[in-house]
Protein backbone atom coordinates (compact mmCIF):
# COMPACT_ATOMS: atom_id res chain seq x y z
CA UNK A 1 0.00 0.00 0.00
CA UNK A 2 2.83 2.40 0.90
CA UNK A 3 4.45 1.76 -2.50
CA UNK A 4 1.21 2.63 -4.28
CA UNK A 5 0.86 5.85 -2.27
CA UNK A 6 4.45 6.77 -3.07
CA UNK A 7 3.85 6.26 -6.79
CA UNK A 8 0.45 7.96 -6.84
CA UNK A 9 1.74 11.44 -7.85
CA UNK A 10 3.58 9.98 -10.84
CA UNK A 11 0.58 7.87 -11.85
CA UNK A 12 -1.69 10.91 -11.71
CA UNK A 13 0.75 12.90 -13.84
CA UNK A 14 0.93 10.09 -16.40
CA UNK A 15 -2.87 9.98 -16.62
CA UNK A 16 -2.94 13.75 -17.12
CA UNK A 17 -0.37 13.58 -19.92
CA UNK A 18 -2.35 10.86 -21.68
CA UNK A 19 -5.47 13.00 -21.50
CA UNK A 20 -3.60 16.00 -22.87
CA UNK A 21 -3.00 14.34 -26.22
CA UNK A 22 -6.64 14.88 -27.18
CA UNK A 23 -6.72 16.16 -30.78
CA UNK A 24 -9.30 18.78 -29.73
CA UNK A 25 -6.43 20.65 -28.10
CA UNK A 26 -4.78 21.39 -31.44
CA UNK A 27 -4.19 25.06 -32.25
CA UNK A 28 -7.27 26.40 -33.99
CA UNK A 29 -9.24 26.97 -36.01
CA UNK A 30 -8.72 30.72 -35.70
CA UNK A 31 -10.44 33.51 -37.65
CA UNK A 32 -8.01 35.08 -40.10
CA UNK A 33 -8.20 38.03 -42.50
CA UNK A 34 -5.11 39.04 -44.51
CA UNK A 35 -4.45 42.77 -45.02
CA UNK A 36 -5.96 44.14 -48.23
CA UNK A 37 -3.54 47.09 -48.17
CA UNK A 38 -0.81 48.50 -45.92
CA UNK A 39 -2.32 49.53 -42.61
CA UNK A 40 -5.64 47.76 -43.17
CA UNK A 41 -7.39 48.18 -39.75
CA UNK A 42 -9.60 45.15 -40.40
CA UNK A 43 -6.70 42.76 -40.93
CA UNK A 44 -6.46 39.86 -38.47
CA UNK A 45 -3.13 38.04 -38.73
CA UNK A 46 -2.39 37.63 -35.00
CA UNK A 47 -4.16 34.50 -33.76
CA UNK A 48 -4.46 32.64 -30.48
CA UNK A 49 -4.08 33.95 -26.93
CA UNK A 50 -1.44 33.71 -24.24
CA UNK A 51 -2.39 31.31 -21.46
CA UNK A 52 -1.16 30.59 -17.95
CA UNK A 53 -0.15 27.22 -16.56
CA UNK A 54 0.47 26.28 -12.93
CA UNK A 55 3.40 23.93 -12.58
CA UNK A 56 3.07 20.72 -10.59
CA UNK A 57 5.67 18.23 -9.42
CA UNK A 58 7.35 15.99 -12.00
CA UNK A 59 6.29 18.15 -14.97
CA UNK A 60 8.82 19.11 -17.60
CA UNK A 61 8.80 21.48 -20.55
CA UNK A 62 8.43 18.65 -23.08
CA UNK A 63 5.13 17.52 -21.56
CA UNK A 64 3.83 21.06 -21.15
CA UNK A 65 4.72 21.98 -24.74
CA UNK A 66 2.78 19.01 -26.08
CA UNK A 67 -0.19 19.78 -23.84
CA UNK A 68 -0.56 23.22 -25.42
CA UNK A 69 0.38 22.09 -28.94
CA UNK A 70 3.70 23.94 -28.89
CA UNK A 71 7.04 22.78 -30.19
CA UNK A 72 9.70 22.23 -27.53
CA UNK A 73 11.93 25.17 -28.52
CA UNK A 74 8.86 27.35 -28.83
CA UNK A 75 8.26 26.99 -25.10
CA UNK A 76 11.86 26.61 -23.94
CA UNK A 77 13.12 29.76 -25.68
CA UNK A 78 10.25 31.79 -24.26
CA UNK A 79 11.35 30.57 -20.80
CA UNK A 80 15.13 30.52 -21.23
CA UNK A 81 15.61 30.96 -17.48
CA UNK A 82 13.89 27.65 -16.66
CA UNK A 83 15.56 24.25 -16.41
CA UNK A 84 13.78 21.85 -18.78
CA UNK A 85 13.20 19.17 -16.15
CA UNK A 86 13.56 20.84 -12.73
CA UNK A 87 10.75 23.35 -12.76
CA UNK A 88 9.64 25.56 -9.84
CA UNK A 89 6.44 23.69 -9.06
CA UNK A 90 3.38 25.47 -7.67
CA UNK A 91 4.19 28.60 -9.68
CA UNK A 92 2.60 29.93 -12.86
CA UNK A 93 4.23 30.34 -16.25
CA UNK A 94 2.98 32.02 -19.41
CA UNK A 95 2.17 29.76 -22.36
CA UNK A 96 3.07 31.54 -25.65
CA UNK A 97 0.10 30.13 -27.57
CA UNK A 98 -0.20 33.16 -29.85
CA UNK A 99 1.18 33.47 -33.36
CA UNK A 100 1.49 35.77 -36.34
CA UNK A 101 0.26 34.12 -39.52
CA UNK A 102 2.98 34.53 -42.20
CA UNK A 103 2.06 36.97 -44.95
CA UNK A 104 1.71 35.39 -48.37
CA UNK A 105 0.18 36.85 -51.55
CA UNK A 106 -1.56 33.55 -52.35
CA UNK A 107 -1.44 31.19 -49.36
CA UNK A 108 -1.18 27.49 -50.20
CA UNK A 109 -3.24 24.88 -48.42
CA UNK A 110 -0.43 24.25 -45.96
CA UNK A 111 2.32 26.83 -45.43
CA UNK A 112 5.38 25.71 -43.49
CA UNK A 113 7.69 28.29 -41.95
CA UNK A 114 10.88 26.41 -41.19
CA UNK A 115 12.37 29.29 -39.20
CA UNK A 116 9.63 29.07 -36.57
CA UNK A 117 9.20 25.29 -36.78
CA UNK A 118 5.48 25.63 -37.45
CA UNK A 119 2.93 25.05 -40.20
CA UNK A 120 -0.26 26.92 -41.09
CA UNK A 121 -3.21 25.21 -42.75
CA UNK A 122 -5.48 27.72 -44.52
CA UNK A 123 -9.23 27.42 -45.09
CA UNK A 124 -9.97 30.58 -47.16
CA UNK A 125 -13.62 29.68 -47.75
CA UNK A 126 -14.14 29.86 -43.96
CA UNK A 127 -11.65 32.64 -43.25
CA UNK A 128 -9.85 30.30 -40.85
CA UNK A 129 -6.37 28.96 -40.21
CA UNK A 130 -5.06 26.08 -38.10
CA UNK A 131 -1.46 25.84 -36.95
CA UNK A 132 0.78 22.97 -35.86
CA UNK A 133 4.32 22.72 -34.46
CA UNK A 134 6.77 20.66 -36.50
CA UNK A 135 10.21 19.12 -36.34
CA UNK A 136 12.45 19.90 -39.34
CA UNK A 137 15.72 18.79 -40.88
CA UNK A 138 19.03 18.90 -39.05
CA UNK A 139 21.79 21.16 -40.39
CA UNK A 140 23.28 18.34 -42.49
CA UNK A 141 19.89 17.51 -44.05
CA UNK A 142 17.98 20.78 -44.13
CA UNK A 143 14.28 20.90 -44.96
CA UNK A 144 14.06 22.41 -48.48
CA UNK A 145 13.18 26.10 -48.50
CA UNK A 146 11.47 28.09 -51.24
CA UNK A 147 9.85 24.97 -52.66
CA UNK A 148 6.21 24.35 -53.55
CA UNK A 149 4.86 20.80 -53.47
CA UNK A 150 1.56 19.00 -53.73
CA UNK A 151 0.36 16.15 -51.54
CA UNK A 152 0.83 13.19 -53.88
CA UNK A 153 -0.15 10.34 -51.59
CA UNK A 154 -1.58 9.52 -48.17
CA UNK A 155 -1.10 6.44 -46.03
CA UNK A 156 -2.17 5.28 -42.59
CA UNK A 157 0.22 3.07 -40.63
CA UNK A 158 2.89 3.49 -43.32
CA UNK A 159 6.08 1.54 -43.69
CA UNK A 160 9.30 3.49 -44.20
CA UNK A 161 11.56 3.06 -47.20
CA UNK A 162 14.82 4.02 -45.56
CA UNK A 163 17.00 6.46 -47.55
CA UNK A 164 20.31 4.99 -48.71
CA UNK A 165 22.21 7.40 -46.45
CA UNK A 166 20.52 5.87 -43.39
CA UNK A 167 20.42 2.19 -44.32
CA UNK A 168 23.70 1.43 -42.59
CA UNK A 169 22.44 3.06 -39.39
CA UNK A 170 19.25 0.96 -39.31
CA UNK A 171 20.72 -2.15 -40.91
CA UNK A 172 17.85 -2.50 -43.36
CA UNK A 173 16.22 -0.89 -46.38
CA UNK A 174 12.62 -0.95 -45.15
CA UNK A 175 10.96 -0.60 -41.76
CA UNK A 176 7.43 -2.00 -41.38
CA UNK A 177 4.68 -0.13 -39.55
CA UNK A 178 4.94 -0.13 -35.78
CA UNK A 179 5.74 1.86 -32.68
CA UNK A 180 9.45 2.08 -33.60
CA UNK A 181 8.78 3.50 -37.05
CA UNK A 182 10.11 7.13 -37.18
CA UNK A 183 7.36 8.28 -39.59
CA UNK A 184 4.64 7.48 -37.08
CA UNK A 185 1.03 6.61 -37.82
CA UNK A 186 0.28 8.79 -40.87
CA UNK A 187 2.14 9.91 -43.99
CA UNK A 188 1.39 12.64 -46.53
CA UNK A 189 3.85 12.24 -49.38
CA UNK A 190 5.29 15.25 -51.19
CA UNK A 191 7.58 13.26 -53.46
CA UNK A 192 11.03 12.99 -51.91
CA UNK A 193 9.83 14.53 -48.66
CA UNK A 194 6.75 14.11 -46.51
CA UNK A 195 4.56 15.35 -43.69
CA UNK A 196 4.29 12.64 -41.04
CA UNK A 197 3.96 11.77 -37.39
CA UNK A 198 6.70 10.51 -35.12
CA UNK A 199 7.54 7.79 -32.64
CA UNK A 200 9.47 10.37 -30.59
CA UNK A 201 7.21 13.37 -29.80
CA UNK A 202 10.01 15.11 -27.87
CA UNK A 203 11.55 15.92 -31.25
CA UNK A 204 8.66 18.12 -32.39
CA UNK A 205 9.77 21.74 -32.40
CA UNK A 206 13.43 20.86 -32.93
CA UNK A 207 15.94 20.04 -35.67
CA UNK A 208 15.58 16.26 -35.79
CA UNK A 209 14.77 14.90 -39.26
CA UNK A 210 16.51 14.28 -42.58
CA UNK A 211 14.38 16.94 -44.28
CA UNK A 212 10.81 15.74 -43.66
CA UNK A 213 8.42 17.56 -41.33
CA UNK A 214 7.39 15.72 -38.17
CA UNK A 215 4.17 16.39 -36.25
CA UNK A 216 2.77 15.27 -32.93
CA UNK A 217 0.78 12.01 -33.34
CA UNK A 218 -2.50 13.76 -32.51
CA UNK A 219 -1.75 16.64 -34.93
CA UNK A 220 -0.83 14.46 -37.91
CA UNK A 221 -4.12 12.56 -37.51
CA UNK A 222 -6.04 15.82 -37.75
CA UNK A 223 -3.89 17.13 -40.60
CA UNK A 224 -4.33 13.84 -42.45
CA UNK A 225 -8.13 14.16 -42.32
CA UNK A 226 -8.10 17.83 -43.34
CA UNK A 227 -5.63 17.54 -46.22
CA UNK A 228 -6.74 15.82 -49.44
CA UNK A 229 -4.39 14.61 -52.14
CA UNK A 230 -3.54 17.56 -54.39
CA UNK A 231 -3.27 20.10 -51.56
CA UNK A 232 -0.51 22.63 -52.17
CA UNK A 233 2.29 22.72 -49.60
CA UNK A 234 4.82 25.56 -49.62
CA UNK A 235 7.94 25.86 -47.49
CA UNK A 236 9.31 29.27 -46.51
CA UNK A 237 11.90 30.66 -44.11
CA UNK A 238 10.75 33.79 -42.26
CA UNK A 239 12.34 34.34 -38.82
CA UNK A 240 10.86 37.88 -38.62
CA UNK A 241 7.10 38.29 -39.14
CA UNK A 242 4.81 41.29 -38.85
CA UNK A 243 1.15 40.97 -37.93
CA UNK A 244 -1.96 43.06 -37.45
CA UNK A 245 -4.83 42.99 -34.98
CA UNK A 246 -7.41 45.72 -34.19
CA UNK A 247 -5.33 48.19 -36.16
CA UNK A 248 -2.16 47.54 -34.16
CA UNK A 249 1.19 46.22 -35.40
CA UNK A 250 2.98 43.21 -33.94
CA UNK A 251 6.33 41.57 -34.59
CA UNK A 252 7.39 37.97 -33.92
CA UNK A 253 11.10 37.13 -34.06
CA UNK A 254 12.69 33.68 -34.08
CA UNK A 255 16.23 32.37 -34.04
CA UNK A 256 17.96 32.05 -37.39
CA UNK A 257 18.13 28.26 -37.01
CA UNK A 258 19.77 27.64 -40.41
CA UNK A 259 22.14 30.66 -40.14
CA UNK A 260 20.88 32.28 -43.34
CA UNK A 261 21.21 35.89 -42.13
CA UNK A 262 24.74 36.78 -40.88
CA UNK A 263 23.68 40.34 -39.95
CA UNK A 264 20.35 39.56 -38.34
CA UNK A 265 19.64 43.08 -37.07
CA UNK A 266 20.12 44.56 -40.52
CA UNK A 267 17.86 41.87 -41.99
CA UNK A 268 15.09 42.63 -39.46
CA UNK A 269 15.32 46.41 -39.93
CA UNK A 270 15.23 46.04 -43.70
CA UNK A 271 12.04 43.96 -43.46
CA UNK A 272 10.34 46.67 -41.40
CA UNK A 273 11.41 49.39 -43.82
CA UNK A 274 10.34 47.41 -46.90
CA UNK A 275 6.84 47.19 -45.42
CA UNK A 276 6.77 50.92 -44.83
CA UNK A 277 6.36 50.45 -41.09
CA UNK A 278 9.18 52.75 -39.98
CA UNK A 279 7.04 55.76 -38.98
CA UNK A 280 4.37 53.58 -37.36
CA UNK A 281 6.38 51.42 -34.95
CA UNK A 282 8.12 51.84 -31.62
CA UNK A 283 11.71 51.15 -32.61
CA UNK A 284 12.86 50.52 -29.05
CA UNK A 285 10.32 47.71 -28.63
CA UNK A 286 11.06 46.39 -32.10
CA UNK A 287 14.82 46.17 -31.50
CA UNK A 288 14.22 44.56 -28.12
CA UNK A 289 12.16 41.85 -29.83
CA UNK A 290 14.94 41.31 -32.38
CA UNK A 291 17.49 40.99 -29.59
CA UNK A 292 15.42 38.60 -27.47
CA UNK A 293 14.08 36.42 -30.32
CA UNK A 294 11.66 34.64 -28.01
CA UNK A 295 9.23 33.71 -30.81
CA UNK A 296 6.14 35.41 -29.32
CA UNK A 297 4.20 38.30 -30.90
CA UNK A 298 4.93 41.72 -29.38
CA UNK A 299 2.89 44.88 -29.93
CA UNK A 300 5.26 47.45 -31.44
CA UNK A 301 2.69 50.09 -32.42
CA UNK A 302 4.01 53.61 -32.00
Amino acid sequence: MSIILALLPRLLLLMAVLCLTDPARAAGPFPYRPPRYAGDPEAVTVVGEFQRHRLVRYENLYDIARRYDLGFWELARFHRHLDHFYLPWDTEIVIPSRWIVPEHPSPPGYLINVAELRGYHFFPEKGEVRTYPIGVGVLEYKTPIGRRFRVQSKAENPGWRIPRSLQAKYGRTFMPPGEDNPVGSHWLGLGTYGLHGTHAPMGVGRLVSHGCMRHYPEDIKELFDLTPVGTTVEIIYEPVKFGYLTGRIFVEVHEDIYFRHPDFFRYAIRKAEEKGLGPRINWHRFLRAVEERNGAPLDITR
